[in-house]
């Protein structure tokens, strides 16, 4: 078996094995490692220096988050994370625990998630492979379905809402029957996740940007022998993490303005003015939606989980699949005529979907475009497509 075999193996052992019990280690992203040009080929990857890299790396993310038996909120001073989320919280969702017959279960998470999202949030859990969409990967702090604007990460609220109600036309059940400190504890573990894996993608990059060949991240010897280079590793380690933090604490009380809809909202002249509004250059939503809504417009593009895995260069593809990556689909466009609205079906969902966008996709926002009482006309026309004749051959 060659190197780059025998790292495939060992990055999908990773992330297989953390689905029937919780695992000791997080997977490190060697994903975005390799996007991020740590190294230049997979065979690099077992060169001692990245080998040794790879391992700061992981020790720098444990030092904050700790590992998955014993995940922790990160203790910095001047940063506080405890109302994001707390100790008890994460160890519900992730940590093992007795059952009342004596034996031992896994948390939350990697009872209910992780075979799909995996135990870091990758999104490469050991059933991913098989379904359409990909499971989401946490670690980028991408979500698509929230009320926050496009830049900001989702509230709680809007974490809540897709466990209660899944998301629709996808393999992501709802999870309303759960009680609701359950729900809490998961709500509160995807943060923690998307969190974690964010500070470890500032780290990468800072390797790859900032440090020397011969720097380390935090070296654990100079804490006796350089104290003062120590203080700066730490400082410039947590430094990064304020910075990943502050969005999320940014939309904590996040409350998102839905204006009243106008008084013809809905009528057959709001429909009308909605559908002249989807074939303009204003909206462009016939380019991808198509001419007929049936999503078969632009079908060729990626969203932006997908083009970290360069799809359009053979070469460093065919590195991102050794290293474990699932293969790159192309980002489907939403046939509207089927009425599988995944962002939710109420008129305030789709109002705010198409004057915010969807994060991480090709959907654009438009709210410099156009005025709410025309986005509101544009959901009026949305919602009819189901309805329309053209969508129900045969039914009188």
């Amino acid at each position: 078996m060659g190197k780059w075999h025998m790292l495939a193996a060992v990055v999908l052992g990773a992330l297989v094995g953390g689905c029937d019990r919780t695992p000791d280690r997080f997977a490190v992203n060697v994903l975005f490692a390799r996007n991020q040009k740590l190294a230049t080929n997979v065979d690099e990857f077992a060169t001692p220096q990245l080998q040794q890299r790879l391992e700061d790396i992981e020790s720098a993310v444990s030092r904050y988050f700790g590992t998955p038996p014993e995940p922790r909120v990160p203790e910095v001073e001047g940063l506080d994370l405890s109302r994001l989320f707390d100790t008890p919280q994460l160890q519900l969702a992730a940590a093992a625990s007795a059952s009342s017959e004596g034996a031992t279960r896994s948390g939350l998470y990697h009872q209910l998630c992780a075979r799909c999202h995996a135990a870091e949030g990758s999104g490469q859990g050991p059933a991913a492979r098989q379904l359409n969409p990909y499971p989401r990967d946490y670690r980028r702090g991408l979500f698509k379905f929230k009320t926050t604007p496009t830049t900001l990460p989702p509230t709680d609220e809007d974490l809540h809402r897709v466990l209660r109600r899944g998301i629709p036309g996808t393999a992501m059940p709802a999870f309303d029957r759960l009680a609701e400190p359950q729900r809490e504890a998961l709500v509160q573990y995807v943060k923690y996740l998307s969190i974690r894996g964010q500070f470890e993608r500032a780290l990468i990059t800072e390797i790859a940007l900032e440090l020397d060949a011969d720097d380390r991240l935090l070296d654990p010897r100079a804490k006796e022998l350089q104290p003062t280079l120590y203080d700066r590793q730490v400082k410039m380690l947590e430094a990064l993490l304020a910075e990943v933090v502050e969005p999320w604490q940014e939309t904590r009380g996040y409350q998102p303005v839905v204006p009243a809809p106008p008084d013809d909202y809905g009528t057959p002249r709001s429909i009308a003015r909605g559908r002249d509004l989807f074939f303009t250059t204003l909206t462009n939503c016939g380019k991808c939606h198509g001419d007929t809504a049936l999503g078969d417009g632009q079908t060729d593009d990626y969203d932006e989980w997908t083009k970290e895995l360069e799809p359009a260069v053979p070469a460093a593809l065919a590195d991102y699949l050794a290293l474990g990556a699932l293969p790159p689909r192309n980002s489907q466009p939403r046939s509207l005529r089927e009425g599988i609205f995944r962002g939710g079906d109420r008129p305030a969902d789709l109002f705010l979907r198409i004057k915010q966008g969807i994060a991480g996709t090709t959907m654009p926002n438009v709210a410099a475009q156009l005025r709410d009482e025309d986005i509101w006309h544009l959901v009026a026309h949305a919602l009819y497509l189901p309805q329309d004749p053209l969508s129900r051959p045969g039914v009188e």
